[in-house]
């Protein structure tokens, strides 16, 4: 079977006084912006037509858009955008040579699974700081289980391999630029601590068994989660910042010069996006440069984290060219870390020399042992409640097996080979 994944959101929600002034005026927002209380049902026959009239009633008469509140139904198309195992995703716009002017829009429909471990309505009200802040599309508005998006038009989501790639179009340093302009500039506070958000995933998952299917049984108790995860999550949790080192407050005591820097650097937290794929970036050749989309796991965490997701997300993309998952073929080698995080660091005007980039070189790996469990944690989970047609556990024992032992060993070396 090929292997994909699908952005969600993460719980537990944040108290409405964690926001930021910001976020508040996203929630006021997302409290007032067009809405309908429709659900949609996207297994019904007539989905495609309950589609376009909910893009009619909510973007053109309840959001005030002329084109979409005059357009003729039967002028409408909606088109199934694949790819996605957790929220469905409809185009709804113009038929071809239509003259109605209406722009095009995503539906996204959120999936039954996703309510497992994320906060719907900390979802909108981060997406609508976002778009406030031109970081995400446009927020047409919502509806009962889901959200209307504006269409990113001239845009094509990255190829696997292009996120390995430097020339004719530099993807590397395109990508890392961006990722450092969203830390630097994006003051959304999604709410989100990542190390109560994993144990809370722990506790999830130790609720997932398979009764009426010995098959799934038999593969869970193959993949023996648990306690082993929780094991590996507790050594982490003293390895990396957390709040049981005062998010790495106490782990720099141990440290002097670059070593110390390069923590202080990738500890810092920020707004990061932590599900950066190839298929969440989103490439415009006449304006030469990338846009992220999917934010539903983004949180307020160490940028760390996400540098070293994004590096682990090359050998998860690359699952589509061959069905296999090769760290040592597809996580970016020596040469492509160093000019990534001078892009990145660059974007950010720190000065970074070559001692301090070998020392970042060490945290990012010790990061990309975080970044994999997490997955992997999220896998058992979404084995337990996702309807989808999915082999949920084999992604588990695959990404637990050939990505997290794999950067173990390479931690432990000292390097990635």
């Amino acid at each position: 079977f090929v292997f994909a994944r699908a952005g969600q959101g993460a719980r537990p929600a944040p108290d409405f006084l964690f926001f930021s002034p910001l976020q508040r005026t996203a929630r006021a927002m997302t409290t007032g912006c067009p809405s309908d209380p429709a659900s949609i049902d996207v297994s019904a026959a007539d989905l495609h037509a309950h589609l376009a009239a909910l893009c009619k009633r909510v973007v053109g008469e309840a959001g005030g858009d002329p084109a979409w509140k005059a357009v003729d139904l039967a002028d409408v198309e909606v088109c199934p955008i694949s790819g996605g195992i957790t929220n469905m995703l409809y185009r709804v716009g113009p038929k071809e040579g239509s003259s109605t002017g209406a722009v095009r829009v995503l539906a996204r429909v959120f999936g039954k699974a996703g309510d497992v471990v994320c906060d719907r309505q900390q979802e909108n009200a981060t997406f609508a700081v976002l778009s406030e802040a031109g970081f995400g599309p446009k927020l047409h508005g919502l509806f009962g289980n889901g959200r209307l998006e504006g269409w990113l038009e001239g845009r094509r989501p990255l190829e696997a391999l292009e996120m390995l790639q430097t020339q004719p179009v530099d993807f590397q340093s395109l990508n890392a630029a961006r990722l450092a302009d969203v830390h630097e500039r994006c003051t959304a506070k999604a709410g989100t601590e990542v190390w109560a958000q994993l144990r809370e995933w722990i506790r999830l998952g130790k609720e997932v068994s398979f009764p009426d299917d010995p098959a799934k049984a038999e593969k869970l108790k193959l993949a023996d989660p648990f306690p082993r995860f929780e094991v590996e999550l507790d050594a982490l949790e003293d390895l990396l910042p957390s709040p049981k080192n005062g998010h790495g407050a106490q782990l720099l005591e141990n440290f002097a010069g670059p070593a110390r820097r390069a923590r202080e650097l990738l500890y810092e937290q920020r707004f990061c996006h932590l599900d950066l794929l190839s298929g969440n970036i989103m490439y415009s050749e006449a304006s030469g440069d990338v846009r992220f989309i999917d934010w539903e796991y983004a949180a307020n965490c160490y940028v760390g984290l996400d540098v070293a997701n994004h590096f682990n997300a090359v050998p998860e993309s690359c699952l589509v060219l061959e069905n296999t998952f090769d760290v040592d073929r597809y996580y970016p080698g020596r040469d492509l870390q160093l000019r990534w995080l001078k892009a990145y660091f660059e974007t950010r005007s720190v000065d970074v020399d070559t001692e301090l980039l070998e020392e970042l070189l060490k945290v990012v790996l010790e990061f990309s042992l975080l970044a994999e469990l997490r997955w992997v944690i999220w896998s058992v989970v979404q084995a337990g409640s996702s309807p989808v047609d999915f082999d949920y556990l084999e992604y588990c024992i695959m990404r637990f097996e050939q990505g997290y032992v794999k950067y173990k060993a390479w931690r432990d070396a000292g390097r990635r080979p």
